[in-house]
């Protein structure tokens, strides 16, 4: 039996709760599938979860490059679902009108609004990105009237990919930023 020291414990314990906590997926990942190492049935799993995430991956690439800087009402059919759900500040909206209203409003507070992708990560259904938001208040955006003042602010969120569709956003904008920047709150 071999002897393990306190700190192969904690790790043990860690990597066993990591593998608990992501499911069967990130057991696969890990090159175990049920009590199984070393199989078939992992590499393919591997294999699948690899490829999966490559596709979302190459589908939110055309998304950022070419839904994003437009709005283009066609063009959000080909990437979102007509039931995606988003999860914005605190609030959960649905529906692809709906998401349409918020890009719109979006773009209408900021008409030279540009969200640069900053890093990209897919992992199976799931692709995160890190955007910077870059524009110009020039009307109503949070309550606040358009002030001509420009923003720059970090942004990342969380899309759920199904049958080469986005199913579920979830955002992070940095508003307290965006809201010091336009003057509707002072700056620290």
């Amino acid at each position: 039996m071999r002897r393990l020291t306190k700190a192969g414990i904690v790790v043990t314990a860690l990597g066993a709760l990591s593998l608990s906590a992501y499911g069967a997926s990130a057991a696969d990942t890990a090159g175990t599938t049920h009590g199984h190492t070393g199989s078939a049935r992992t590499a393919e799993s591997v294999s699948w979860n690899h490829g999966t995430a490559q596709a979302n991956k190459r589908i939110m690439e055309r998304f950022t490059s070419e839904f994003l800087p437009t709005g283009d009402p066609a063009l959000a059919k080909k990437f979102l679902s007509p039931d995606i759900v988003m999860y914005f500040a605190g609030q959960k909206q649905q529906g692809l009108d709906t998401y349409l209203g918020v890009v719109a409003a979006n773009q209408k507070a900021f008409p030279d609004l540009k969200w640069t992708v900053e890093d990209m990560r897919a992992e199976g259904d799931t692709v995160a990105i890190r955007y910077t938001m870059t524009g110009t208040q020039e009307g109503r955006f949070a309550g606040h009237e358009g002030t001509g003042k420009k923003v720059h602010a970090e942004s990342m969120a969380f899309y759920r990919l199904s049958h080469g569709k986005i199913v579920e956003e979830r955002a992070q904008l940095d508003m307290l930023t965006v809201l010091q920047q336009i003057g509707a709150i002072p700056a620290a």
